[in-house]
């Protein structure tokens, strides 16, 4: 039996798995990402990749054309008995106006997989193994010993092969034994790393029948580029999914029943929530499934050398690409040893209580949606033509809704690993995402404003490094030099030796002087218009952030306050 080592075995090729696997190649960190299936799925199983998503896996590859595959959400309508009780027009939600991808993308979860791992292979030169299931995880103190079978024979060697980053070898052995020092689970409901953890998996799955079906539509006046919801007795979700193709949820009425379903089952169900015409005609189905929703979450993303991610730690939330890149560089600080093995407790810490928190505004969305109880439908029916336009309709509200649901709010406030300086109010505090915006390179070569580049605060936020942030301040009266901002690089640099971070200084006004060159201490660049600086509170006086690999504010506070950050840091 042939027997390996590597500091992380990931266990799962989905989006949660190959994104760990991203975060891993990025800071250098040896890993090998296994999965059971032979292949990529075909399937388009879930669809929204959200905001705050799109902007994490920017940081690998171009995400644009991952949006191209599918539809943007711009918007849609919510029905009662077949009346149209609101529009939900999210195509300028002002929640999103710091982001660079303000919209969520309806893409097929087939293509964000094939996309992510086209990532992992032109990049960083990596590959899944597929067709290779976990049979045995055994963790101690020291490590974790995974027992590795090939279920099945890889695809050969092929161009759409080694696009996709499969690997194949028919030398490889059957059986391999895998000693590594941590496992992350990224396999799913069924976890079997999960399973191997002293964890439970609490919840449990909805009485609902849910249908599902992808298909072409033809002869249907329904926008192509809204998503409808439809709420009789029972529940229909109409996305759209680019050209002539839609996919289908139901949750039919009555008792669960094991029948598959068949297209004339959608058609029909289409036609009773879309009267008057609009619905169109079903052909052409590329897809259909019967399923059950579950809603569990693990009583700890962590059990030792065991980590959890994705739906093998929480179902019913859409928070998997996140708990990557949330885990992936504090595993890499540990096994660099620049921290103990107990800083992975944070893992556990920041993020369960965000899956925490979806979940129990998805349990309470869901039971609004699809209860079947005849007096809850009469209440709910009746009410909704109502409630809906107050919630929904009113721009404040709405902006709050979707802030929720892209996840551009995460946040951290309450973390251990991170802070903010005594007496610092501003609209970003210590554990927020750190806001995007525009920047322009300071350069010798384009000091006239109408030839410099500019590109945005996120580009330069790599996913291997820390970043300070240095802000000039927006006030003439408090603004820093260039000299100052300098000179605060150098100290931070000096008193900070071991802190692999990248330094970048905002300035607000472009008639300051300066360029970048090898010799500086950090980078310097134009803050178009100031909207960083408003962004993080620092139109009145100079400022710092010092931003995690993840994108999260680890540190904030005036420049006055530096030494705060360096006494943190220590």
């Amino acid at each position: 039996m042939a027997q390996t080592t590597t500091d992380v075995l990931i266990i799962g090729s989905g989006p949660t798995g190959t994104t760990m696997a991203l975060e891993l190649a990025a800071q250098g960190i040896p890993f090998r990402i296994v999965e059971r299936n032979a292949r990529l799925s075909d399937k388009s199983k879930a669809l929204a990749v959200q905001p705050r998503s799109l902007e994490v896996m920017s940081r690998h590859g171009p995400v644009e054309r991952l949006i191209e595959r599918g539809t943007l959400g711009l918007g849609g309508a919510v029905f009662v008995n077949g009346k149209k009780t609101v529009d939900v027009d999210l195509g300028g939600v002002r929640a999103t106006r710091d982001s660079h991808f303000p919209h969520t993308a309806l893409v097929p979860q087939s293509e964000t997989e094939h996309f992510l791992a086209d990532c992992l292979y032109t990049r960083y030169d990596r590959s899944i193994e597929f067709g290779t299931e976990a049979t045995s995880i055994k963790q101690d103190a020291d490590g974790v010993t995974v027992t590795l079978r090939k279920v099945s024979s890889p695809p050969s060697s092929s161009a759409s092969s080694t696009q996709h980053g499969i690997i194949g070898d028919s030398e490889t052995q059957d059986v391999e034994t895998v000693r590594a020092k941590y496992v992350v689970g990224g396999d799913g409901a069924h976890s079997v790393v999960r399973h191997a953890a002293a964890v439970t998996f609490e919840g449990d799955a909805y009485p609902h029948d849910f249908i599902l079906c992808d298909a072409h539509i033809r002869n249907s006046s329904m926008p192509r580029d809204r998503f409808r919801i439809c709420m009789r007795y029972g529940l229909l979700v109409v996305f759209p999914l680019g050209g002539d193709v839609v996919r289908l949820v139901a949750s039919r009425p009555g008792e669960p029943t094991t029948d598959q379903p068949v297209l004339r089952d959608f058609q029909d169900w289409l036609e009773y929530m879309v009267p008057g015409g609009a619905a169109g005609e079903l052909f052409d189905p590329l897809w259909m499934s019967r399923f059950k929703l579950h809603h569990r979450v693990a009583t700890n993303y962590r059990d030792g050398r065991l980590l959890l991610a994705g739906d093998a730690a929480h179902i019913h939330s859409p928070a998997g690409v996140q708990d990557s890149v949330n885990l992936g560089w504090k595993l890499a600080r540990v096994l660099r040893g620049e921290q103990p093995d107990a800083f992975l407790d944070s893992y556990n810490e920041e993020r369960r209580p965000v899956g925490l928190r979806i979940l129990a505004t998805s349990d309470w969305l869901f039971n609004i949606a699809a209860s079947q109880s005849w007096l809850w439908l009469f209440v709910r029916n009746l009410l909704l033509p109502w409630v809906l336009p107050y919630l929904l309709g009113e721009e404040t509200r709405r902006n709050n809704a979707f802030h929720f649901v892209s996840q551009l709010g995460v946040r951290y406030r309450h973390s251990p690993i991170v802070g903010t300086a005594e007496g610092f109010t501003g609209p970003v505090l210590g554990g927020d995402r750190a806001p995007d915006g525009p920047v322009v390179e300071r350069g010798e070569e384009r000091e006239e404003k109408q030839k410099k580049q500019e590109i945005r605060l996120h580009q330069l936020l790599v996913p291997s490094k820390h970043h300070l942030v240095l802000f000039s301040g927006a006030s003439p009266s408090e603004t820093a030099s260039k000299d100052d901002l300098e000179q605060t690089a150098e100290t931070f640099r000096e008193e900070n030796p071991g802190a692999a971070a990248l330094v970048h200084a905002l300035m607000t006004s472009p008639s300051s002087g300066g360029c970048n060159s090898p010799s500086l201490s950090c980078s310097f660049y134009l803050d178009v218009d100031g909207v960083l600086h408003q962004r993080y509170g620092f139109e009145d006086g100079a400022g710092y952030a010092y931003i995690r690999p993840d994108g999260h504010v680890a540190h904030i506070g005036p420049l006055s306050a530096l030494p705060s950050l360096m006494k943190w840091l220590m």
